[in-house]
């Protein structure tokens, strides 16, 4: 999987051990991703706003 990631982004270091959930900034930044790409209008535009709407009914709002 550690082949997937872009190493331009600003990820903890492979030695560090992954947390076996996203926290809350993770699932926030995930969401904020799959509803850009379920605003596409493609296929996998609409797996994105199905994994966005389950996603979000999921996380606690920002707000919260």
């Amino acid at each position: 999987m550690d082949d997937l990631l872009d190493a331009e982004l600003d990820l903890p270091e492979a030695t560090e051990p992954r947390l076996p959930l996203f926290t809350l900034s993770e699932a926030h930044q995930l969401l904020e991703v799959l509803q850009h790409f379920g605003a596409t209008d493609h296929d996998w535009g609409a797996q994105a706003r199905h994994f966005a709407a389950e996603l979000a009914a999921r996380v606690p709002s920002r707000e919260e």
